[in-house]
C-alpha cells in the first residue's frame, strides 16, 4: 500500500485510471488508409439533397420568424 494514501483514495484513483483507459479504447476509431480515404471522400464530397432534405427545407421556409 502507498504511504500517506487512504485505501479508498487509492482504489478510487486506480478505478478512475482504468475507466479512462477503457473509454479511450472504446471511443477510438481505427481505419486502414483505404478506409480513411473513403471516409474522407464521403464527408468532404458534394452532397446531393434527397427528398427528405427538400421537404425539411420547404417546411422551414413556411415557419414565420418574429
Amino acid at each position: 500500500m502507498m504511504t500517506g494514501t487512504a485505501m479508498t483514495g487509492f482504489v478510487r484513483s486506480a478505478a478512475k485510471e482504468k475507466d479512462q483507459s477503457l473509454l479511450e479504447q472504446e471511443t477510438r476509431l481505427r481505419l486502414s488508409k483505404r478506409d480513411f480515404a473513403a471516409f474522407n471522400r464521403a464527408i468532404n464530397g458534394a452532397v446531393e439533397p434527397n427528398s427528405a432534405l427538400h421537404k425539411a427545407l420547404k417546411s422551414v421556409t413556411k415557419v414565420k420568424r418574429p
